[in-house]
């Protein structure tokens, strides 16, 4: 609060012979309340709408392929309760000398100056700067803001040989020299807004439910369970949340102990419809997993360590999904007509010279009776 320790106003009366002091405390009187509102009310990030639907501080490419892209007019608000207002669009170029083969991050922050100097030159003591300007200072750098005083507009992952900029052809999954919008930060108000996770573990998550739809899939496809699929559909959901910035940190503990039990209940019908799979080591190795994650969520270890507990299931799932389970060869003898003189009639079905994988018993013969 620039040193603050409580709120006075102004109070003229006839006869108040003001000062420049006067006048300077009477202005930071409202912007400090202003500020106090916004640090109180609204958690920091990009305003939504402002100024227009179009503008939202939106980073877009420009229209004929080059290296400069344009950031459309909208505001922010920061930790500390400054209103980043940015009024036109501006242009920003990407030197390739600098930044090839780098990701670029387009961030955003608030800055003031003193501006339009007046010089008494016959009394310099009545010389000074009639305005305070608050800038929004847009920037391309390599490191990666922290969305509470420097907000992440956009990134970019250059290759070496970038010559043009980009929109991205799947919003969702954008490549190499494309603009990556998925990061920007929206501000909220306190009063219905919860603590938000931080990118970095968001990032992470997107990566790890985006690995676990990948690897469950290919699971169902091999050996179709309905926990395997919903284990795909479960990732889906958390990855979404997690792009839409909606994802909190009082929520994560029961959705991933959630994720944690349909996981449980893959490795349990794996075991029931495919009993050929239990003596496999990468089945064990997919329990272990799983009884290592629970452990971890049961244990209230940290983020991290669940985290990776739950690469490890995606991982086992994947080597799993690679397992060549050897199909038993069949006999049933010699083909053989049957006359039925009535209206039932008994045959004996014999598949005793029937072949299973070295060291499997078959325990189950279907029939595919047939008219």
């Amino acid at each position: 609060m620039n040193g603050l320790t409580e709120f006075k106003r102004m109070n003229f009366f006839t006869g108040f012979f003001t000062t420049a002091a006067d006048w300077n405390e009477g202005q930071q009187y409202h912007l400090e309340k202003r500020k106090l509102h916004n640090r109180s009310l609204h958690t920091p990030g990009v305003l939504r709408g402002i100024p227009s639907e179009s503008g939202q501080l939106r980073v877009t490419a420009m229209s004929q392929p080059s290296l400069d892209i344009l950031v459309m007019p909208g505001a922010a608000i920061d930790e500390a309760g400054n209103e980043i207002y940015l009024g036109t669009s501006d242009t920003l170029s990407i030197d390739p000398a600098i930044f090839a083969g780098e990701t670029v991050y387009v961030s955003i922050h608030y800055d003031e100056s003193e501006d339009n100097y007046v010089e008494n030159v016959d009394a310099q003591e009545y010389s000074g700067f009639t305005r305070i300007t608050e800038r929004p200072r847009l920037e391309i750098t390599t490191s990666v803001p922290n969305n509470r005083t420097v907000f992440e507009l956009a990134r970019i992952p250059l290759t070496e040989g970038v010559s043009a900029i980009s929109e991205p052809s799947d919003p969702n999954n954008p490549g190499s020299n494309e603009i990556d919008r998925r990061n920007v930060v929206w501000a909220g108000s306190v009063a219905v807004a919860d603590p938000l996770l931080p990118s970095a573990d968001l990032d992470r998550i997107i990566l790890l439910m985006g690995d676990k739809r990948r690897d469950f899939a290919a699971l169902a496809m091999v050996f179709p369970t309905p926990s395997a699929v919903d284990v795909r559909q479960a990732a889906l959901t958390i990855e979404i949340l997690a792009r839409n910035r909606s994802l909190r940190p009082e929520q994560l503990d029961e959705i991933l102990t959630v994720l944690a039990a349909v996981e449980l209940d893959v490795g349990q019908e794996l075991g029931v419809l495919y009993p050929v799979l239990i003596n496999f080591p990468e089945y064990i190795r997919y329990q272990d997993a799983v009884a290592a994650m629970d452990a971890a969520i049961r244990a209230g270890e940290s983020l991290d360590v669940i985290l990776n507990r739950q690469a490890s299931v995606a991982e086992a799932a994947r080597l799993l999904s690679g397992v060549i389970v050897q199909v038993p060869e069949s006999n049933a003898g010699v083909d053989v007509t049957v006359d039925a003189t009535g209206d039932e009639t008994t045959v004996i079905l014999d598949a005793s010279n029937s072949i299973s994988p070295a060291g499997r018993p078959i325990v189950l013969y279907h029939w595919d009776r047939r008219e």
